[in-house]
């Protein structure tokens, strides 16, 4: 079972985005696409009229007449992407989950969000992704022949300060704990941010992460696969001392259609995504970049799973 996965899809800088053919021709069984699947916000002002922040000015209306803009910049005009999404829908293998960009503006938590554009932003992300087997929720879960999926929602129900300072709601705590009961051989996590890079991340809600951890400790085969970063990154089992739980190993790949500072040059292009193959006593990954495969981190991400997770 072939699983091709990535995040972070800025058309405003790649309106020709090429690279899915070659996710098209490794014909995998399903495609994630882990957050950020449009920009409503980047760069800086006075560079930019979507600068980060911007969409936070909007009225309701310009709000959702240019996040749905976006949506069929992304969704209906890209010959390549559309072929693709064409493709696996067609073998019921498309599912996402999204991240801050594509809910409301960088680094937005839901609690300080308008309720009107939460709700927007929702409903238009269904429409456009169709994938959602928990509506009208943005987290639900999907069985594989080999694996159980579960999609993390880290931003509608977010809170970023106080005593309630959380990524995820009670609700969906009990849904996780719920769904990761089950019987094929692996079990997949799936969500925007990763537990331990970069400065949007689990770690930063440590009562969370060990409540997580904690949850998965004792479920063999699991994964955890995230976007967010802007690069493809394995990162091993972690035993976090100060939290006495160790986490899963994370499978990163982020900035399938994005330049990283703006430049307007090839080298500042990223254009990365992840294959990952699993059959029930086998496992592999690749990931790949503007220059195509990433052997060697490839191999030693590989070499790891092999070793350790079967």
């Amino acid at each position: 079972m072939k699983i091709a996965f990535t995040s972070c899809i800025r058309y405003e800088a790649f309106k020709e985005q090429n690279e899915w053919d070659y996710i098209y021709d490794a014909d995998p069984d399903y495609l994630f696409l882990l957050g950020d699947n449009i920009y409503m916000d980047y760069g800086i002002w006075p560079f930019t009229s979507e600068y980060v922040m911007a969409p936070k000015k909007y009225s309701i209306e310009k709000f959702q007449t240019i996040m749905e803009a976006k949506y069929i910049n992304q969704f209906e005009n890209v010959p390549a992407f559309k072929r693709l999404l064409d493709k696996m829908r067609a073998k019921n293998g498309f599912y996402a989950i999204w991240d801050d960009h594509d809910f409301a503006w960088n680094n937005a938590k839901g609690s300080l969000v308008n309720k009107e554009k939460k709700n927007i932003s929702r409903e238009l992300f269904h429409k456009y992704t169709k994938c959602s087997t928990n509506y009208p929720h943005v987290y639900y879960h999907i069985d594989t022949p080999l694996a159980r999926v579960i999609f993390i929602d880290n931003r509608f129900d977010s809170e970023k300060t106080g005593k309630n300072k959380r990524l995820i709601s009670e609700e969906q705590f009990s849904f996780i704990e719920e769904k990761i009961n089950h019987q094929l051989p692996y079990t997949i996590l799936s969500g925007g941010i990763t537990l331990t890079q970069s400065s949007e991340k689990w770690s930063l809600y440590p009562q969370q992460l060990q409540r997580l951890c904690k949850l998965l400790e004792n479920k063999e085969k699991v994964l955890f696969l995230a976007g967010d970063v802007h690069y493809n990154k394995f990162v091993p089992k972690k035993f976090l001392k100060h939290l006495n739980c160790t986490t899963p190993p994370q499978l990163i790949s982020s900035g399938m259609q994005i330049n990283l500072l703006g430049l307007g040059i090839s080298a500042d292009n990223r254009h990365n995504w992840g294959l990952l193959e699993i059959e029930e006593n086998s496992i592999n990954i690749n990931f790949f970049n503007r220059n195509k495969i990433q052997q060697k981190k490839s191999e030693k991400a590989s070499t790891w799973l092999q070793k350790n997770l079967l």
